[in-house]
């Protein structure tokens, strides 16, 4: 591909789930977060591992979505449906769906030790369940304790009609085999955030970028320097992505303390997260301040 016709990469912003003083959902500060990077990323990525989703019921996961739907719509929002019970899965897939959800992602399932078949039905009751809604498989193994090796999951694709997969953690880092496993027309996308250039050279659709819900913007120059080839602004935009990573440390909490920072929500979490130490809570104020400053 031409360099001046390379493919610009998708940024979905997988954004945290706020919680107010009392720890209950922060309706006000979740419209205002996602009304703020809607000119700013490509969409969102919802009710996932940034999103604490484990610790969500099924009426707080349906508020998120419906307030990500009604900034973004249909087409910029990827609802994460995962669950480790398929009958809860196939439950949160309805209810995405019925509330004009067009891209799903689901999780494979989690805890108990699952095998090869019993993630090809998991998948398989979620995309039924979806009807016409695309669906992505969710792979990451160290918090679901599930592999699926690459043609294994794309003969999963081929069998249930999954539309392609995001892959986080050691399965990001076998991205190169995926895409090589899957049909070209199957969408790739990478929790590797900060690997954007990899990804789009790479035949990718982009990145699923908890980071970027924080700073969108150095995210969105990169992938326009990508797509643009240019060597020199993709050169000083990936020093900004990794200086970013460098703070945050790629965690919900870091994520989560620089958007109080910006003023976006109390930084609380509900699941149980290290404390963040005194020096990295300097570099995020640091970097929250220039931020702001620009």
């Amino acid at each position: 591909m031409p360099e001046n016709t390379r493919r610009r990469a998708e940024i979905l912003s997988a954004v945290p789930t706020f919680f107010d003083e009392a720890g209950e959902l922060d309706h006000a500060t979740t419209k205002a977060h996602f009304t703020d990077l809607a000119s700013r990323v490509d969409g969102v990525f919802v009710c996932g591992t940034t999103g604490e989703f484990p610790a969500l019921d099924r009426a707080e996961r349906r508020a998120v979505t419906e307030a990500a739907l009604a900034v973004f719509g249909p087409d910029r929002v990827v609802v994460h449906v995962g669950a480790a019970a398929t009958r809860e899965a196939v439950a949160l897939t309805r209810d995405a769906v019925a509330m004009g959800a067009r891209r799903l992602a689901t999780l494979t399932p989690y805890y108990l030790p699952a095998d090869n078949g019993a993630v090809l039905r998991h998948f398989a009751a979620v995309t039924r369940a979806a009807g016409p809604a695309a669906v992505y498989g969710y792979l990451f193994s160290e918090r679901s304790g599930v592999v699926v090796e690459p043609a294994d999951f794309a003969a999963m694709a081929a069998e249930t009609g999954l539309a392609g997969a995001k892959l986080s953690g050691l399965a990001a880092d076998r991205f190169a085999e995926y895409r090589a496993a899957l049909p070209a027309s199957a969408g790739l996308w990478s929790g590797s955030d900060t690997r954007l250039a990899e990804v789009v050279r790479g035949g990718g659709n982009g990145v699923v970028s908890g980071l970027s819900s924080a700073f969108p913007d150095p995210f969105a120059r990169l992938a326009d320097a990508v797509a643009a080839g240019d060597a020199d602004a993709e050169r000083s935009s990936q020093a900004r992505v990794d200086e970013v990573l460098a703070a945050l440390c790629g965690t919900v909490e870091g994520i989560k303390l620089a958007l109080s920072h910006l003023g976006r929500g109390t930084g609380a979490l509900r699941m149980p997260a290290p404390e963040i130490g005194p020096e990295q809570r300097r570099r995020i104020a640091r970097l929250a301040e220039t931020a702001q400053a620009r």
